[in-house]
C-alpha cells in the first residue's frame, strides 16, 4: 500500500550570524533530516514509527502525504504517485492544522468542503460522538484544552473516511482512560496506518510492525516481539528497552 524507496530529504539553512560579514554574506549549510530510508506498509497494517525528537519522523510523514517533496528517492501509495493519492490519505500532524478562531464544526466543514463532501453534517455528528466532543463542537477552538484539540485533529483526519491514516502523536494530551479508548478505536478501524508516538506501550499495543528512526536513518525494523528478542540485557525486555538501547549514543 505505502512504499518508501531510498528516500532522503535535505534542507538548506543559514549558519547563525556571528559577524557583520556573515550578516551581509550569510553562509548556507545543508541539513539531512531523512537519509536513504526504505520501508513498506501493507494494506490494513499499523506501522509504528519511533525515534527521538528531531530524528526525522515528522519529515518522513510529511513526504509520504505530499506536504514535502523528497530530495531523492521515490514514494508511492497503492502504486500511484503521492500527489495522485492524496484523497485516500487522512493526516494528523498536531494542532497547527486546525484554526483556533473557528469552531470545531467550522473546522470540520471546511476540510469536508476541500474533499467535496457536500453535506457533512451527519459525518461530523458521527465523529463528534465517537470522539466525545459533541458538547464542544460549536465552541471556538481557542477554548479547547490540548486533549480536546487532539480529538478535533483526529476528527479532521477521519472526516473524508480515508483508507490511509498518518497519525502524529494521536493520543497527545489525552487522559489515560480516553487514550486507551482511542487506541482501541485505532486498533479496530481497519485502515492502513502509520503512527508516530513517544509512548512505547502505545506502539507495542497498536503496531503490527515498528520502525525506529535515529539521525534520519531507519536503524531497526520488525514486529515488537522481534525487536525485543534482540535485547538480551533483561529477561523480559520491553519496547522501551529496545528504544533506549538503539538510540542512546
Amino acid at each position: 500500500m505505502i512504499s518508501v524507496d531510498n528516500v532522503s530529504k535535505t534542507f538548506d539553512y543559514s549558519v547563525p550570524k556571528t559577524s557583520f560579514v556573515a550578516l551581509i554574506f550569510p553562509k548556507m549549510e545543508k541539513l539531512t533530516a531523512v537519509h536513504r530510508v526504505s520501508l513498506k506498509v501493507q494494506t490494513g497494517e499499523i506501522y509504528g514509527l519511533l525515534g527521538p525528537n528531531g530524528a526525522g519522523k515528522t519529515t518522513l510523514i510529511k513526504m509520504i502525504c505530499g506536504l514535502l517533496k523528497p530530495t531523492s528517492g521515490k514514494i508511492s501509495i497503492g502504486g500511484k504517485e503521492v500527489y495522485s493519492a492524496q484523497r485516500d490519505i487522512g493526516i494528523m500532524l498536531g494542532s497547527s492544522m486546525i484554526y483556533t478562531l473557528m469552531t470545531g464544526r467550522d473546522n470540520l466543514e471546511y476540510v469536508a468542503s476541500l474533499f467535496g463532501i457536500e453535506n457533512p453534517r451527519e459525518r461530523i455528528t458521527e465523529l463528534a460522538d465517537l470522539l466525545q466532543i459533541g458538547n464542544w463542537i460549536d465552541r471556538y477552538v481557542s477554548e479547547y484544552s490540548l486533549g480536546m484539540r487532539t480529538k478535533l485533529c483526529l476528527a479532521r483526519a477521519l472526516i473524508h473516511n480515508p483508507s490511509i491514516l498518518l497519525l502524529d502523536e494521536p493520543t497527545l494530551g489525552l487522559d489515560p482512560a480516553f487514550a486507551l479508548y482511542i487506541r482501541n478505536q485505532i486498533k479496530k478501524i481497519g485502515k492502513t496506518i502509520i503512527l508516530t508516538t513517544h509512548y512505547m506501550e502505545e506502539a507495542d499495543f497498536l503496531s503490527d510492525r515498528v520502525g525506529i528512526v535515529h539521525h534520519g536513518r531507519l536503524i531497526a525494523e520488525g514486529t515488537p516481539s522481534e525487536l525485543k528478542e534482540k535485547i538480551q540485557k533483561r529477561e523480559t525486555p520491553s519496547l522501551t528497552d529496545v528504544f533506549i538501547e538503539l538510540t542512546t549514543e
